[in-house]
């Protein structure tokens, strides 16, 4: 006789969505349990794609014809993406190449005798640095300057620009290779799991005296002042004080799994994501915000849900799992009425406080998210625009009151973040009469009124040296080599997991997944991983059952 086992899933973005892709798949024929699974969204709309918009695409005013913009942008990069693109490969979902190129500029804000400005400092070809550097068009400037001033004199400030040139790449190429040796898994110090990035920095500063003579000391702080700081605040959506505190090892995981590897977008965005992971989901619950989580009545191995939903409260019955594929912070409250409502001093209750007190460790920033067509928040010259436009404000010409101009409002942030405009690639088809479009997170400066076409303001998760060791009650790696970098290992479900369903079949199981519940950046991957790990070895082992197959 067939056992009914049912699961709740909060949360639709990439984690609850790969569980219930999961929960849903054949189990083994000698399996007695069919698994009913519940996707509950608070939003109108299942959460990856939720903010995502469309935009025409040809003349047709037709649906199916737009052009659907991811919010945010999610592309995903080979080596550090192993389990997202085997899911992707195994869903059909078609993705591309993509070797963004990327420039780093500066913002220099409007004064009295001068004009606000963005002016490149680097630029960066993509392909791993196989494609090189090109010269910003203000080394070049002195040369344009001297146009009908004499050969001679144009001559020789060519050579001079030219030299200047050679001499940065010259740096910037050792400081490259620095970076990486020091990437290696075996090259890094014992104690760098406990590292910030920040004390990473001033601990690896060359201090010998050839370093000195020859100016590397001083390269060294300014690349990872000017060249990491704002890729690895563009990577995580952070402002500089959050990547500052972030742990280094999992930069130097990044940097060493993603060197000599490609940069992919799924062509038809994640809209084709969602609807082939929910191909076979029976029961989405959408626009269904969960007030409250109790015990079922006379019956401690299953649980309720109570909604909010347009029709009004309602009551889902007889969960024997639930799996928080949301936010942290947005898992505690809910997961504190289900506390409340179990027997003090009880062993269960215990559990579901050890993983209130791990998840409330994780830190999460806002982040906004604009579609526009303002190229002005691009570098001022052409030359220097690239696909990804990374750009920080000058704080040293920047005095304390113009520091309060920048402050969160409904379409600018704080000046310690970085700001990231993509110039998105229209497909085939695009009218020619409208104007191209950007996608700017985080802007420092607003787009112009007139060419804003979506505004969003999202959480990230960021991690901090307390998360990490927090992590370790949710997720752990067994099997790692010394050469291997984190995640590269076995993944395995931290004690926590479960809330004590694994040894006491008398209670719910309570599980956690997400970008952040990973050895790594809260980034996709950890999505997938999370997402796997929970259904396979709890749900899966708490009910004695196996899939009918590998996932991927």
């Amino acid at each position: 006789m067939t056992r009914q086992v049912k699961v709740a899933v909060v949360g639709s973005g990439l984690a609850g969505l790969t569980a219930t892709y999961l929960l849903n798949k054949p189990v083994a024929q000698e399996s007695d349990v069919e698994f009913e699974v519940h996707l509950f969204e608070k939003a109108p709309m299942l959460g990856m794609d939720s903010s995502s918009v469309s935009l025409p695409s040809t003349d047709s005013e037709a649906v199916e014809d737009a052009w659907r913009v991811d919010v945010p942008m999610r592309s995903f990069q080979g080596g550090y993406y192993p389990q997202l693109i085997a899911l992707y490969t195994r869903l059909g979902v078609a993705f591309r190449e993509a070797n963004f190129a990327y420039s780093f500029s500066l913002l220099t804000l409007s004064s009295s005798n001068q004009e606000r400005q963005i002016n490149a400092t680097m630029i960066y070809n993509g392909s791993s640095g196989r494609a090189g550097l090109s010269m910003p068009s203000i080394l070049d400037e002195p040369y344009h300057l001297t146009k009908g001033k004499g050969f001679p004199r144009r001559a020789f400030t060519r050579m001079w620009t030219v030299s200047l040139f050679v001499l940065l790449t010259l740096h910037i190429a050792v400081c490259y290779v620095r970076m990486l040796l020091h990437s290696l898994p075996f090259w890094r110090p014992k104690m760098i799991h406990k590292m910030t990035f920040e004390e990473w920095t001033k601990q690896t500063i060359p201090r010998d005296i050839f370093s000195r003579w020859t100016g590397m000391d001083l390269a060294w702080k300014d690349y990872t002042r000017s060249v990491l700081l704002p890729l690895f605040s563009a990577v995580c959506t952070a402002p500089e004080e959050d990547v500052l505190r972030h742990p280094v090892e999992e930069f130097l995981d990044y940097i060493w799994l993603t060197l000599g590897t490609h940069h992919y977008v799924v062509i038809h965005g994640v809209r084709e994501v969602v609807a082939r992971l929910t191909t076979t989901a029976r029961n989405i619950h959408l626009a269904s915000t969960i007030t409250s989580i109790s015990p079922y009545p006379n019956d401690l191995n299953r649980s309720n849900i109570e909604c909010d939903t347009p029709e009004g409260p309602r009551v889902y019955t007889g969960f024997h799992h639930i799996i928080f594929a949301t936010q942290a912070t947005r898992a505690v409250p809910l997961l504190k009425t289900y506390r409340d409502a179990l027997p003090h001093m009880s062993s269960k209750r215990q559990a579901v406080d050890a993983q209130l007190n791990c998840l409330e460790k994780f830190q999460y920033c806002s982040t906004i998210v604009i579609n526009h067509t303002d190229p002005t928040l691009l570098p001022d010259n052409p030359r220097d625009q690239r696909d990804l436009n990374l750009i920080c404000l000058e704080q040293d010409a920047v005095t304390d009151r113009e520091k309060n101009i920048f402050d969160w409002s409904a379409t600018t942030v704080p000046p310690s973040y970085t700001m990231t405009t993509h110039v998105l690639s229209p497909p085939r088809g695009y009218p020619t009469h409208l104007p191209p479009v950007f996608q700017t997170t985080n802007p420092l400066i607003s787009p112009e009124d007139d060419s804003i076409l979506s505004i969003a303001r999202l959480e990230r998760a960021v991690l901090s040296v307390e998360s990490k060791t927090a992590l370790e009650g949710l997720y752990r790696e067994e099997g790692r080599k010394w050469w291997q970098c984190a995640g590269q290992g076995s993944a395995r479900l931290g004690e926590l997991q479960g809330a004590g369903r694994l040894v006491d079949e008398q209670r719910t199981g309570i599980w956690i997944c997400g970008s952040y519940v990973y050895a790594g950046i809260p980034l996709l991957e950890g999505c997938v991983v999370s997402a796997r790990s929970v259904v396979e070895q709890g749900i899966y082992v708490a009910e004695g059952v196996s899939s009918a197959s590998a996932p991927w």
